[in-house]
């Protein structure tokens, strides 16, 4: 028998741990072929590479590759845990470890060809149906099914890449000590957790410091930047370990302290978390961190989608706005274009104000009467010794007293309008001031004229011709219109719902991946205990109950984890989101949570069923 054939039948004997090494990598590269489908799709062409929409492609396509490369890492460190026997008896019958190297790479380069070949054809497959899915999401008509051979060749270089180097790598990292080890796997005891205060409050304190730092805006961040974020992120997912492995101690030695430790099968229970506790919080802790992935993907991205609206609104209050600088000389023809066309298609509400301006300071000043002409805030009043102030800027409050520079006597603070009147950025500050006062201001004069279409978000058709007819000027006249920007991030705001999907997806399997391969690589091992327990009595009903809890445990601790860092993240944003946020967090994690049931009464009874199985 040749090498080779050593190695085909070595896979046909076991080959059910190498169909489910198989599965994990035909999906993670299922994932990035889709996903490369889409960013390399002729219509994306048009997206500058080098604009936010454009890098956040690149990134998100270099995201899913290295996830993959952990993932596939992780699985292969799950599948020679799983082939211990399977080496350790080819050892014991002389074979030398250069062979065994060759064959874990021979057999490694098989299964990632066939993955990888699989996963193409899969992905040909479903790409029509996952293309008409992306066309709905991002309202790109011209979205349609093409041949995808950037995408094709893409990921057979970059996958056949990543199967060469990591079956090298691990083929490399199998010694003569590791083999050892190997051979004595079954018999060896596992590390009970170790009790860490000083690492666990060490990690919390940096932690608390780095996010209050950011909450303050210390002015030390901005020296960092970069590092900043990298020691943030780094010692959240520190936190977020020790306080795992710190909390599964606690909560073991709390359960052993309970009068209900000696009653039923408490005491197996206990015991057998305590005897895989390590294990068990690795386990947690990797599914934790991939799940609060996939909640915050979901929420931040998914929400942003559906408040498009909203925010356009806020940053661009009027469907058009017009404004008409000193020396226009088209402004009484465009004013009549852009009436005439608006008026075909339906009612719409006008508006017209005007403002005075320091053009250096971009500071302006607005009369009550012209102040209260503008639609879409409430009306004031003012004494003839009072002044208002409403924000230019989005977010930004307005300085209150810049209005003092100005000699226009000894006026009293009335009041703080928020939220900018006109389109953001547009001036930094206007103060509302009597009109008798506003006469006095010696300051060019801006009109304004502004618009608000019914049902504005559906005549994008009306905004194109309007901008298209009459471009912004500079020193002459300027247009802006929500209707135009809306459509805009409305597209934006659909391939980042789409990237976000797509990570939820890559994160979610790599969650229930990884749990499988756990209960897969210890199942030989809990069949020969289980075995032995039943021996001295306890039914398989009482089995059951302690499989059950463990399992509902390894699923719903994690799960409970995430949505509680979740919820600390969305706390400390509060001022940041939208209600839609909340909303779509809350549909995001009940859609979760009904998955989650469904996988675990699957993987219960199928775990079951051959923990029972002799």
């Amino acid at each position: 028998m040749k090498f080779n054939d050593i190695v085909v039948q070595n896979i046909l004997r076991d080959k059910w741990t190498y169909i489910s090494y198989f599965l994990s990598s035909v999906f993670s590269i299922v994932v990035f072929f889709l996903f490369s489908i889409t960013a390399f799709h002729p219509m994306l062409a048009l997206i500058d590479t080098q604009s936010t929409l454009g890098i956040t492609m690149m990134f998100a396509s270099f995201f899913i590759y290295i996830f993959s490369f952990i993932f596939i890492i992780y699985s292969i460190f799950a599948f020679l845990k799983k082939k211990t026997k399977s080496l350790g008896l080819f050892m014991i019958t002389g074979a030398s470890m250069k062979q065994i190297r060759t064959m874990i790479f021979r057999e490694n380069m098989l299964i990632g060809g066939a993955a990888i070949v699989t996963a193409i054809i899969i992905g040909l497959i479903v790409s029509p149906l996952f293309l008409m899915v992306a066309k709905r999401v991002l309202q790109a008509d011209l979205f349609g099914m093409y041949i995808p051979y950037t995408a094709i060749i893409l990921t057979i270089i970059l996958f056949t890449i990543l199967f060469f180097v990591v079956s090298k790598f691990m083929a490399r990292f199998i010694n003569r000590e590791e083999a050892i080890q190997l051979l004595k796997a079954d018999v060896t005891t596992e590390k009970v957790i170790a009790f860490a205060p000083i690492k666990f409050m060490l990690s919390v304190i940096v932690s608390g410091f780095l996010i209050i730092s950011a909450k303050f805006e210390m002015k030390w961040i901005l020296a960092f930047d970069t590092f900043y974020y990298m020691a943030l992120f780094a010692s959240l997912l520190f936190a977020i370990y020790f306080t795992i492995t710190q909390g599964t101690l606690l909560g073991i030695r709390i359960l052993e302290k309970r009068p209900s430790y000696f009653r039923k099968t408490n005491m197996l229970f206990v015991s057998n978390i305590k005897a895989k506790g390590r294990s068990h919080a690795h386990l947690i802790y990797l599914l934790t961190v991939l799940l609060l992935g996939v909640f915050l993907c979901t929420s931040v991205l998914y929400s942003s989608y559906y408040s498009v609206k909203e925010k356009t609104e806020i940053l661009y209050p009027y469907s058009f706005q017009y404004t008409s600088l000193p020396g226009n000389t088209t402004e009484e023809n465009d004013i009549a274009f852009i009436e005439a066309t608006i008026g075909k298609s339906g009612k719409f509400d006008s508006f017209y104000s005007a403002f005075k301006t320091d053009e250096n300071r971009r500071i302006g000043f607005m009369s009550l009467s012209n102040y209260n002409a503008l639609g879409l805030h409430e009306g004031i009043t003012l004494n003839d010794n009072e002044y208002y102030v409403a924000a230019g800027n989005e977010g930004i409050l307005p300085s209150t007293n810049a209005i003092e520079d100005y000699a226009l006597g000894q006026l009293k603070y009335a009041g703080l309008e928020k939220q900018n009147i006109l389109m953001t950025g547009f001036q930094n500050v206007y103060y509302i001031v009597p009109d008798a006062i506003y006469e006095t201001i010696e300051l060019p004069v801006y009109k304004v004229f502004a618009y608000e279409l019914e049902n504005w978000p559906e005549k994008i058709d009306i905004a194109e011709t309007i901008l298209e007819k009459i471009p912004s000027v500079q020193d002459a006249h300027l247009i802006s219109s929500k209707i135009g920007l809306y459509d805009t991030e409305k597209f934006v705001k659909s391939i980042m719902f789409f990237i976000g999907f797509m990570l939820s997806l890559i994160f979610l399997s790599a969650a229930m991946s990884i749990l499988y391969f756990y209960l897969q690589t210890s199942l030989e091992a809990e069949k020969e205990k289980y075995r032995g327990i039943r021996k001295i009595g306890l039914s398989v009903k009482d089995l059951s109950s302690v499989v059950t809890k463990e399992l509902a445990m390894l699923v719903f601790i994690p799960f409970s984890f995430a949505s509680i860092l979740l919820l600390v993240v969305i706390f400390g944003m509060r001022n940041m989101i939208s209600a839609s946020f909340y909303q779509m967090t809350a549909i995001g994690i009940g859609v979760f949570l009904l998955l989650f049931i469904l996988s675990f009464l699957m993987i219960r009874r199928g775990y079951l069923k051959k923990l029972n199985h002799e």
